[in-house]
């Protein structure tokens, strides 16, 4: 029965039959192609790692496991060591701050070479380039044991060797976005006559201001957590503090370690979000 409402208005056109969905058989076989090797190559990591899932339940629950005996004797924490863990951790922010340091001034010196819009020459481009990635393809902790080698162990080990792989890392992450900026200031100075300095220091550094001063303080997060690592082994600093104490069982010292160590890991964090926030915007 027809409604009131719609008498005497026009029939709705019939909806037109969709159209049958074309079956890509190649595209299917690709991605069945992918899937298997993505499966093999989970196996064979799996294999070549010597996972077990019966070593892992017995590490977590047997009676020397960690829940039965290493976190029953890593409390309560021993508190005269909160002190000497906060001073090793001051230790290892000076040297994430110093590596940052030293890092940025190196990673701008290589900047008008690095980014390929304002390269002088495919050449040097190429050259900038390839010397960032091999300070970034070497890790930080080989380049620790190296200088530990000729220089010893020291915080200033670990300041070299996060330096310079922050200039791979940074170098990188810095041409990038130069070459991702608006040229349009650049090209006017370039039209003006200004040289390849002022045209840097004019234009494209103002350009990426934000985005630099971004990445820098994200990467100081980063430099601090690696820092504890390298401290580890020889590099100083909580790291180091952490590695002694695991070595001779005091786990209580540990613990106390730990927890200064996550005190000023979630403070840089925040300092570093909140001058993101101000200095990037």
């Amino acid at each position: 029965m027809e409604s009131p409402i719609t008498a005497g208005l026009p029939s709705p056109a019939p909806v037109p039959a969709l159209p049958p969905r074309v079956v890509d058989n190649r595209r299917r076989l690709v991605w069945a192609a992918a899937t298997v090797v993505v499966i093999a190559l989970l196996v064979y990591s799996w294999i070549e790692v010597q996972g077990s899932i019966t070593e892992l339940f017995h590490g977590l629950f047997a009676s020397n496991g960690l829940f039965r005996k290493f976190i029953p004797a890593s409390v309560p924490p021993t508190a005269g060591q909160i002190w000497p863990g906060l001073r090793a951790a001051a230790v290892t922010f000076a040297i994430a701050v110093l590596s940052i340091f030293f890092g940025v001034i190196f990673s701008l010196a290589m900047l008008p070479l690095a980014a390929r819009n304002v390269a002088p020459s495919r050449p040097l481009y190429e050259l900038a380039r390839l010397i960032q990635a091999v300070l970034r393809a070497i890790p930080e902790l080989i380049m620790l044991l190296m200088f530990n080698v000729v220089l010893g162990f020291s915080p200033f080990s670990s300041v070299l060797a996060l330096t310079l792989h922050g200039i791979g890392v940074k170098g990188k992450l810095f041409a990038e976005a130069v070459e991702e900026m608006d040229m349009s200031p650049v090209d006017a100075l370039r039209v003006a006559g200004a040289g390849r300095i002022q045209v840097f220091l004019h234009a494209v550094l103002p350009g990426v201001r934000s985005t630099l001063v971004g990445l820098t303080l994200y990467r100081l997060d980063a430099n601090f957590r690696s820092a504890v690592t390298l401290g580890a082994v020889g590099g100083g600093g909580i790291g180091y503090l952490i590695d002694n104490q695991l070595n001779v069982f005091q786990f209580k010292d540990v613990t106390a370690y730990l927890i200064v160590l996550v005190v000023v890991v979630l403070a840089v964090e925040r300092i570093s979000t909140v001058l993101r926030a101000r200095l990037a915007g």
